[in-house]
């Protein structure tokens, strides 16, 4: 996005505009930190009012985040809208778990390093509901609270942006059709079963551990899907004929 703010006219727009140059080049990726306020108003040579404008505003647009005692980080550009819907609308269930396994077990061994107290309490809660549900809708809520959870307790925005994308494609149709017919009482207690081990060897601080569970869960779940594809596939052969 390089268009200026209409908010902001003459000088203003123009520390805006050279701003968002800066955040364009190869010097500012994703977690690195600019300068300080005074040296940033000096090289633009802006008030500090000005430059704050700006500031202001690539903070609410998401590019940036201002954090005591760190300073001004750089973020990822967030995707449009329309391009994530498109995006996780089109994701089959097969990509959607290889992307669940490149990135599931990392969360988990981070979540093992980086969750506070009141992460481990969160994970606890959600996992004691998970145990309560009496609908698949309340197992879906609680399930995806939980992963949720996990993903909060690394406690890095990145990981956490790219969990979001991943759990707005569990939530499309065809996936969620398939979990129906999967989760049997059966599955549910095994999934209770593994997500409980996930979660101990994160309060253990083990990530080697945090992460081989939630591959080992993932791996059940990948399993149980594709069993109810292969079930499913001759039945929609049979419509289309």
């Amino acid at each position: 996005m390089t268009s200026t703010s209409p908010l902001l006219t003459g000088r203003s727009a123009h520390v805006l505009q050279s701003l968002r140059q800066m955040l364009e080049s190869a010097s500012y990726q994703p977690g690195s930190k600019l300068p300080p306020e005074r040296e940033l108003a000096t090289a633009l040579t802006a008030s500090r009012r000005v430059l704050r404008q700006a500031l202001d505003i690539l903070e609410q647009e998401g590019r940036l985040e201002r954090v005591p005692g760190r300073g001004t980080v750089v973020l990822a550009p967030r995707m449009p809208l329309h391009s994530l819907e498109s995006l996780t609308q089109h994701t089959s269930p097969i990509e959607l778990m290889d992307a669940r396994f490149v990135l599931e077990p990392a969360i988990a061994a981070a979540a093992a390093v980086h969750a506070s107290s009141h992460d481990l309490d969160t994970l606890a809660h959600c996992f004691e509901q998970t145990k309560q549900v009496r609908s698949h809708a309340e197992w879906e809520q609680w399930d995806s609270a939980l992963h949720k959870a996990l993903g909060l307790a690394t406690h890095n925005k990145l990981l956490v942006h790219f969990y979001d994308v991943l759990t707005q494609a569990r939530a499309q149709t065809e996936w969620g059709r398939l979990r129906r017919h999967v989760l049997t009482p059966e599955i549910r207690a095994r999934y209770t079963e593994q997500h409980s081990r996930i979660l101990n060897a994160v309060r253990e601080r083990s990530p080697e551990e945090a992460a081989q569970a939630m591959r080992e869960h993932l791996s059940l779940v990948r399993r149980t899907l594709q069993e109810q594809l292969e079930a499913t596939a001759p039945i929609i052969r049979s419509e289309e004929e």
